[in-house]
């Protein structure tokens, strides 16, 4: 047995992967799953360079960032749920070679990221028409009292050693009435239920959090973020037939669907 992280009750063996164990909560109101052991620092910049930032000339990332289509079309709900987005102030936790706050200018956003991998803030500063801090920390060394209208980690939760104290910090840098979005893989998903060890995101090493909606909306509480809404919308994505988009709108109803988007306050 070992201890969960999120809630401090016991944890019990789940799955083997070739990198790690996958321990699971035995708190029915948590459920949390996670790496342990966690890859150390220097495993874990190895991994990144691999996974997601190889060298430009030698071969294609086997992870890729989420398509352009579905962050714009994220975007688009925006805007039509909150009105138009010009001229508010966005902070992309996580934010990899850029590419979010690129489309996010592109709605009139004033986008600022944050990025602990050196080369990948190295890509997305190569422009010059984004600031980018390796964290939050140097973020408020610049800017001792930052505010922002939104705040978003796509796809990065899970990456984190300790989430909730991340999202605990973030929290404190949105303005009043100000948004956390989040993007993250359901481990409670169709795919990751049926797939198990062979789940994409079970065999990524540089996840050590697997969530479910229960742990998840925990984690959020923990962190002080009390106003949790799962945003649910069909989300086009590239290369989907009209069969396939039937599912994804299924699953979406059932609460299967393989990504979470959630809003926070």
């Amino acid at each position: 047995m070992s201890t969960c992280p999120l809630c401090a009750q016991k944890a019990q063996k789940h799955m083997t992967l070739p990198h790690t164990e996958v321990m699971a909560c035995t708190n029915r109101f948590c459920e949390l799953m996670f790496a342990s052991p966690q890859l150390s620092s220097e495993q874990l910049d190895a991994a990144y360079r691999h996974f997601y930032y190889p060298a430009p000339d030698t071969s294609l990332a086997p992870y890729e960032n989420t398509p352009e289509e579905i962050i714009r079309h994220t975007f688009a709900e925006a805007t039509s749920m909150f009105g138009p987005l010009r001229g508010k102030t966005l902070l992309d936790f996580g934010c990899g070679v850029g590419g979010l706050c690129r489309i996010g200018r592109e709605y009139g956003l004033k986008t600022t990221g944050i990025e602990p991998d050196a080369f990948a803030r190295q890509r997305a500063m190569a422009t010059g028409a984004l600031e980018v801090y390796a964290s939050v920390d140097e973020l408020q060394a610049a800017n001792p009292e930052p505010r922002f209208d939104i705040i978003t980690m796509w796809d990065v939760i899970e990456h984190l050693r300790e989430p909730w104290k991340e999202l605990e910090q973030l929290s404190r840098l949105l303005r009043p009435g100000g948004r956390l979005l989040l993007s993250t893989p359901n481990a409670g998903s169709l795919r990751a239920r049926l797939q198990r060890q062979r789940w994409e995101n079970m065999i990524n090493p540089t996840h050590f959090y697997y969530f479910t909606q229960l742990s998840l909306r925990l984690a959020l509480k923990r962190a002080g973020i009390s106003e949790i809404t799962e945003w649910r919308f069909p989300i086009p994505y590239p290369g989907h037939s009209w069969i396939r988009r039937r599912i994804h709108r299924a699953l979406l109803n059932l609460h299967l669907q393989g990504q979470f988007l959630v809003l926070g306050h």
